[in-house]
Order: structure tokens, then sequence, then C-alpha cells
């Protein structure tokens, strides 16, 4: 059926029924077999009755399908291709067997290859040019986040994904969820993914932060009437939020995936947070946790900030030196990372201020990053789980 229409279609013929699909399938002395069989008259308009109930209405759609014959068609090519090698391996008098090799394996590479869809530069140098002076103009959807010295050196963007890195409780979420607040107070849609976090316990966090009200009173309802009325505005503010908030324990690539699709399809979503990357293998092999956090950060920056034109924001594991835990992979996929760290007490008595938090810029692709001796002096309240730039910084700090 695909042969015949394919046929039907290179001769420009528009008329897709059981008389032209039969047609083709007859001229052709391999396929002639099959009218008789399997595609009768009647199997064929049972066949065209159902396509048109099935069929892909939307591009999205169809490349999602696309996406899937083509894997399958890769993956029992290649499986093809490997027998052909093991053949080849088995013959102990084959002369050149490894060059042999790599030219069975290169077919089916570049047959599968996205080379063709790579277009020149000349062709999109133009388009490029004028996105950079849109940026330029402020016309694009650069976002700031609640921190102006931050700005300095990373905004949020669509198709760029920035990761917080930190100790084990050490405050990631509290700043996944700072700046997640402050999106929505921007109008911004938002989806967050929590693995950490249920959502009954996320909305108490959640309006602990709005309100001001300490989180244990909050979770434990010793809370005043004033307290009740400022719970309700906040309440009733977050239902006028683009906002979707998911708890899931265990994610891989895929579902993380699939939520946001479904997310930019509901709200329209601007940002994704994801709470945080780590792994759920059940396995102790580094290869394998490696492995799977590079799949988790590599499908957050392509498949869903790139191709959904949406901006990421995520957190990981940092050990006690500052580096990601579990995996660099992640900082190689990821376009900003950011450290936050406790100060120790010759920092603070060094520095002058009272904020027991730095936070500093320690990779950056789309900017300057700092040295280790500069970073942004933050205020954390753990039980209002907010972040704040400090008022009082203990020194200039200059881009670089």
């Amino acid at each position: 059926m695909y042969y015949a229409i394919c046929e039907l279609a290179k001769r420009g013929v528009e008329q897709i029924d059981a008389y032209n699909i039969t047609n083709i399938l007859n001229r052709n002395a391999s396929t002639r077999a099959v009218t008789s069989t399997i595609l009768s008259v009647a199997a064929i308009n049972e066949f065209l009755q159902n396509a048109s109930a099935i069929a892909r209405t939307t591009p999205e759609e169809y490349k999602l399908v696309a996406d899937a014959v083509l894997n399958a068609a890769f993956r029992r090519d290649t499986y093809n291709k490997l027998v052909e090698c093991q053949h080849l391996c088995f013959k102990g008098d084959e002369k050149d067997i490894e060059q042999k090799i790599y030219a069975t394996l290169d077919d089916v590479m570049l047959e599968y290859s996205t080379a063709s869809e790579m277009p020149q530069y000349k062709d999109v140098v133009d388009d490029l040019w004028e996105e950079i002076k849109a940026r330029q103009r402020g016309e694009t959807m650069a976002i700031e986040f609640p921190f102006p010295l931050l700005n300095e050196y990373v905004v949020m963007e669509p198709g760029e994904v920035i990761c917080f890195t930190a100790p084990a409780k050490a405050g990631k979420s509290a700043m996944l969820l700072t700046c997640a607040v402050d999106l929505l107070k921007k109008d911004k849609g938002v989806l967050y993914i929590d693995s950490e976090i249920s959502s009954k316990l996320f909305t108490i966090r959640l309006l602990s932060h709005l309100t001001g009200i300490k989180f244990g009173c909050l979770r434990s309802g010793n809370y005043s009437p004033e307290d009740e009325l400022k719970i309700e505005e906040a309440v009733a503010w977050l239902k006028t939020r683009r906002f979707i908030h998911i708890y899931l324990p265990i994610f891989d690539e895929n579902a993380m995936y699939l939520a946001a699709k479904k997310a930019k399809h509901l709200i329209n979503i601007d940002c994704i947070v994801v709470d945080y990357l780590k792994s759920t293998s059940t396995k102790d092999e580094a290869f394998s946790v490696y492995s799977e956090m590079g799949r988790l950060s590599d499908t957050l920056k392509n498949k869903i900030a790139g191709e959904m034109g949406i901006c990421g924001l995520t957190a990981a594991q940092a050990t006690a030196t500052g580096k990601i835990a579990d995996s660099a992979k992640i900082a190689r996929s990821v376009s900003t990372v950011i450290s936050i760290a406790d100060k120790s007490v010759e920092e603070m008595e060094e520095d002058g201020t009272n904020a027991p938090k730095k936070m500093r810029v320690v990779f950056n692709r789309n900017g300057a990053q700092m040295s280790e001796n500069e970073w942004i002096d933050m205020d954390f309240n753990g039980s209002l789980i907010t972040y704040k730039q400090a008022e009082t910084q203990h020194a200039v700090i200059e881009p670089y």
C-alpha cells in the first residue's frame, strides 16, 4: 500500500482508490501477487475508509509517527547489516574485513542521517541576524531572573536550559520555586515537574512563599484569621495563572517529553521547571547512571526546550567540591550552570554581610562566568522557601 500510494504521488495522480492502487501493484512483478491474495479490492476499500479516521491531522502528530517509523526502520536495517558483518567475520579467508565492515555500516548510517536536512549557512544567516537584532531591540522572549546581578550574566531564553547545583538539602527546590513564582508573576506559563515533593506538600511550600507565613505554621494550621485571608488571596491569584505542577517521583526522558507536549498544548507554557535531574536506575554501575543523566539532560535541552521553543530550568545535586554529582554530561548538555553553596564562617566574617549563601555562574555558554573568588551574596529563608539577592554585596561583581 505504501509503495502504491508513493508511486501514484510521483505520477501526480491525486485520486487514491482501489482501481489506481491495483493498477500500480499489477505493473510490478514483485507486487502483482498481493492483489489476488492479500490486497483485494474489498480489502483496499476497507483500508482507505479507515485511513481517513486514523490519519494524523497536525504536523506534530505526523512527526511523532514518522520518527517512530524511521526509528524502527533504522533498527531493522542496522540489524540486517550487522548480520552481514557477522557472516564476514565467519569467513576466515575474507580480505580487507575491517574496511568492508566499515563500508557496510556506513551505508545504513548514511541512509538515515539528517545531513539532507542541514541547510547551508548562506540560506539561514539572514534569519539568524534578524533574530539577533530582535533580541537587541528587546523583542524576543528573554526573561530576567528576580536577581539583578545574575541577569548581568544570564537570562532565560527559549531553547536554553539553566541548571542550578547545590549539595543535598541545600535549597535547590527553593531556588526553582522562587524562579517559578517570579515567572508566574510575569504572566508566563509554567510546567513544574517535581520528583521530590507531592502536589499537596508543594502547595504548602508555594503558599508559604507567596504569603510570608512560615511553612511549619501552614502545615500545622497554626495561623491567624489575618493569615487565612492572605492564603485565600494567594489561592485566588494562583487560579488566574497558567501553571501545572505534576509529581513524578520516577520519570524518564519519554515521560518528561510527553508531559511537556501536553502542557504546551493545554496552557502554552513558556518555561519547564524540572526539580530535579537525578538517576532512578536500580543499577550501581557508574556508566548506567552517567548514561541516564545524559539522556535526561539532552532531552530537556534539545527535544523540549529546543524543539518547543521554551525556556528550561532545572537543578542537579552537587558534590562537596561543587561539581555536579551524578554526571558531567549534564554540564555538557545545559546552557548554564549556577552553583549555590553555604558560606564558610570565614567568608561571612570577611565579606561583612549576613547573607548565608553564595551563588556563582560556574559555566555559561551564553555569556560571562565567574572566577572562584567571585559570587553573588544571597539571602535564603528556609521557613518561607524564598531566595533573595542580598541588599549588601561583598564586592562589586563585574562580568568578564
